[in-house]
């Protein structure tokens, strides 16, 4: 049975307080010279945005590996220099999901860019 606009707006603003708070997590790992893979979705979305701010708030100098065109453009929009695995290898990374089922196995949005992810994964010294 098809979901209510009201319903879908009440799933969604309840999952964003908690994907608020994983992104602020996310960004409290930062640390100044920090390579950063960076996975893509709503979550990463919103880490990223919490990552720019440390880093003009506390002067940070981070470079992210984004794993789609979205996230790359928000980068750059939020001043962010990106790199690819070709010029660099992640410190650490991040990515999200869009939900873990009971049985522990991860949904995964529209997957356009879970090549990169695992890459991103594949290379970093520690993932999130």
């Amino acid at each position: 049975m098809a979901k209510t606009d009201e319903e879908i707006n009440k799933i969604l603003n309840n999952n964003l307080e908690e994907k608020q708070k994983i992104a602020d997590k996310i960004a409290l790992l930062a640390k100044d010279g920090d390579v950063i893979g960076v996975g893509s979705g709503s979550t990463s979305f919103l880490a990223i945005q919490a990552i720019a701010k440390r880093m003009k708030e506390e002067n940070l100098k981070i470079k992210a590996i984004p794993t789609s065109k979205e996230l790359g453009m928000v980068c750059n929009y939020l001043g962010i220099p990106t790199e690819t695995l070709l010029t660099a290898k992640p410190d650490w990374c991040f990515d999200g999901a869009d939900e873990v089922t009971p049985e522990k196995w991860i949904v995964k949005g529209r997957g356009a860019a879970m090549f990169r992810e695992k890459l991103n994964i594949a290379n970093a010294k520690k993932t999130y």
